[in-house]
């Protein structure tokens, strides 16, 4: 069934948007850290923030992950610098960490960055509709540094006519901000984020959402318990978070 042009999934859908995009105000850090992932408009914002002066530096961080793995040819970080010289970056300008494959990792394996660099601000430049979850991620995972993040500009309208030119994308987009709400859920109880409030009206798009089909990157529920046993919590989520 193609759910691209259903009137309650879009409306579900930007009720996610809404939520996880900050619309910070952003001001001059240390240097500026595009996020990896397959969106290449990301080096571009992060081109045109450094340029006008909001950073010392770039640091492209990614390795290859879910998505990227089939569609890169070489790390996330390398595309990113790639398309950066290309725009007049001069390569003594950026900084590479290309061995993580999400997001919790780009910060993990940044701090060794960081420390050389003596950062003590960062710019992120992230998807919009994850901006929300990679600041809780940046903040739980490295708390000595002032974070700011910010996205390349854009609008519901546009990310949405974006998804629906290829049903198998919009698919696929849908289902890993639906297991993005999932994991800002479950995520802090492991430390791997810190705690965010996510409203009754997000948890029902994600519970729409997930039971719609778009269900591809949630955790099962052994996959829960799997997780529960490994780090010997409770986890006190309610159980229609799981499938």
């Amino acid at each position: 069934m193609d759910l691209r042009y259903d009137k309650d999934v879009i409306s579900k859908l930007e009720i996610i948007w809404n939520f996880m995009k900050l619309d910070q105000e952003i001001r001059p850090c240390d240097i500026i850290m595009g996020c990896g992932c397959n969106n290449t408009n990301i080096p571009v914002r992060c081109w045109e923030l450094f340029q006008e002066g909001y950073g010392q530096k770039i640091l492209f961080a990614g390795g290859l992950g879910k998505i990227t793995s089939q569609k890169f040819d070489k790390s996330e970080a390398e595309i990113y610098r790639d398309i950066a010289l290309e725009n007049d970056v001069s390569d003594d300008d950026i900084l590479l960490e290309m061995k993580s494959t999400n997001t919790g990792d780009n910060f993990r394996f940044s701090r060794s960055i960081f420390k050389e660099n003596h950062v003590r601000s960062v710019l992120i430049v992230h998807n919009t509709i994850s901006e929300r979850r990679t600041l809780a991620t940046a903040q739980a995972l490295v708390s000595s540094i002032k974070f700011i993040i910010t996205s390349p500009r854009e609008t519901f309208d546009v990310y949405l006519k974006q998804l629906q030119s290829d049903l198998s994308y919009f698919e696929r987009e849908v289902s890993l901000v639906v297991g993005d709400i999932q994991r800002m859920i479950i995520y802090p109880q492991f430390g791997w984020q810190v705690e965010v409030f996510v409203p009754p009206e997000v948890i029902d798009a994600y519970c729409f959402l997930r039971d719609k089909g778009f269900n591809k990157y949630i955790y099962s529920s052994q996959d829960i318990l799997d997780l529960i046993h490994k780090k010997h919590i409770h986890l006190g989520c309610a159980p229609n978070l799981f499938s």
